[in-house]
This record gives C-alpha cells, sequence and structure tokens, in this order.
C-alpha cells in the first residue's frame, strides 16, 4: 500500500499487488500509470480495504505465488 509511484514499483519489484490511496502525495493517476492494481481515493471505506486484501477469504485480489 502506498500513495506514490515509487511505493508502487517498490511493490512490484518484491512481486506483490499494490493498493494505492490517492488521498496522500499523489492523485489517482501517479499511481495508476505506474501500474498499481487497486486506487482507493482516501482510506475511510475500512470495508473496501478489507476486501481488497489477498488474505481475506472472497478477496477482491488473488494471492500472488
Amino acid at each position: 500500500m502506498g500513495d506514490t509511484s515509487a511505493d508502487v514499483e517498490a511493490g512490484h519489484e518484491s512481486r506483490v499487488r499494490v493498493i494505492a490511496v490517492a488521498s496522500g502525495r499523489s492523485n489517482e493517476e501517479e499511481p495508476r500509470a505506474a501500474g498499481a492494481e487497486s486506487i482507493l481515493p482516501d482510506l475511510r471505506d475500512t470495508d473496501l480495504l478489507v476486501r481488497l486484501d489477498p488474505g481475506q477469504p472472497g478477496s477482491a485480489l488473488p494471492r500472488v505465488g
């Protein structure tokens, strides 16, 4: 999870999917251009955040490797 393209790139270098939050230093376009798998406008929707967690049953993002 991060809010910059550098965060997205670091996650991908670690072979994980990245959830970006556009409420930090960047808007939605920067992490999207870097390839973030999901982008949230902020962290207020905790139910959505849990659904995006690959470790949770029924996650919207499957586990990697």
